[in-house]
């Protein structure tokens, strides 16, 4: 049985400068290249802020669905996900916001077409990282 609340800790070290990347990382695993990327004058090379957002959303979106499938009997070849993220101004206000995210789907080898629509619609409406951002959210699915 899942017991709530859950926590979890993500942990980084950067030095100074910004041009330098630095190492980010959880629980046990090898730690990641993190980077500002050179949209914001940085060297690139490394994982943003941006692609963690991205890859938060997307990854909770699949983990979300593959649970579900697996406990509902479903079977599928294979789930590909990609997020594209706009970020911008909110004009009148300072700062930047993540103001769209169109995120797609394409779900090859499913078992039962319906019930992969219906799944993956529970998954979406479920998915903790999507409920906890204000984001706007566009779903392009294809399932074969």
């Amino acid at each position: 049985m899942i017991k709530f609340p859950m926590t979890f800790e993500v942990r980084a070290l950067a030095s100074s400068g910004i041009a330098s990347q630095w190492k980010g990382e959880a629980h046990k695993l090898s730690p990641i290249a993190c980077a500002i990327p050179p949209e914001f004058m940085g060297p690139g090379n490394g994982y943003s802020p941006e692609d963690f957002f991205g890859l938060a959303l997307l990854n909770c979106l699949i983990a979300t669905f593959k649970v579900y499938a697996e406990k509902s009997g479903l079977t599928f070849q294979e789930i590909r996900g990609r997020v594209q993220l706009t970020l911008d101004r909110l004009p009148g206000e300072t700062g930047f916001v993540m103001t769209q995210a169109d995120v797609f789907f394409d779900i090859t080898g499913a078992s039962d077409r319906e019930k992969t629509k219906k799944i993956l619609d529970s998954a979406i409406k479920d998915c903790a990282i999507s409920n906890s951002i204000k984001t706007g959210k566009t779903f392009h699915i294809n399932i074969s």
